[in-house]
């Protein structure tokens, strides 16, 4: 163990990967549980990893302080997805300091991000719907370089599968499904 990180069980990950590429695919889902107002109750959904099925036993709240209609009852869906970003860059981090034989004593990142809700309100033709970026600062004690914490942080957020998707703007698409009245 190094970082509190299975050093065999990684390779050991790596190396199925490598020979069975299926066995990498991850595959996720959340359903989102409207209660008031701007407020839902989010469940984790079994995920999927090289075809074994995981139980996801975990809930939480969104919701939006009251400037913003809500009730201050959970974090805004935005300091979610950029706590999502966050953590995906750290747990790179964290992989590939272990990969090169780096202690990591102390760690931790911060993401800021702003929007203009107009774009959300839909008030102005020139106000962006999509937030003006997200900007991570890390912070960490380790014994390396600052080349070599240069190089793990740039892996780290280009291997990320959440910056790269907010990064590369996959497309979002979905229907909508009218319940039967009875």
């Amino acid at each position: 163990m190094l970082n509190n990180v299975d050093i065999k069980a990684l390779a050991g990950a790596k190396e199925a990967i490598t020979a069975t590429p299926s066995a990498g695919i991850a595959s996720y889902g959340v359903r989102l549980d409207w209660i008031s107002g701007v407020r839902a109750e989010v469940t984790a959904l079994p995920m999927n990893v090289g075809g074994e099925e995981i139980q996801r036993d975990f809930t939480w709240v969104v919701d939006e302080p009251p400037q913003l209609l809500g009730q201050s009852q959970g974090p805004t869906p935005q300091e979610y997805l950029m706590s999502g970003v966050g953590a995906c860059i750290m747990v790179g981090f964290m992989v590939n300091a272990t990969m090169r034989n780096i202690e990591v004593r102390f760690l931790n990142v911060t993401m800021k991000g702003s929007l203009d809700l107009a774009g959300f309100m839909n008030l102005r033709e020139d106000a962006k719907v999509e937030m003006n970026g997200l900007v991570y600062e890390i912070e960490v004690d380790a014994d390396a370089s600052e080349m070599d914490l240069d190089e793990i942080r740039q892996a780290a957020v280009d291997f990320s599968p959440n910056a790269m998707t907010v990064a590369r703007q996959v497309s979002v698409t979905g229907t909508v499904k009218q319940l039967q009245k009875q």
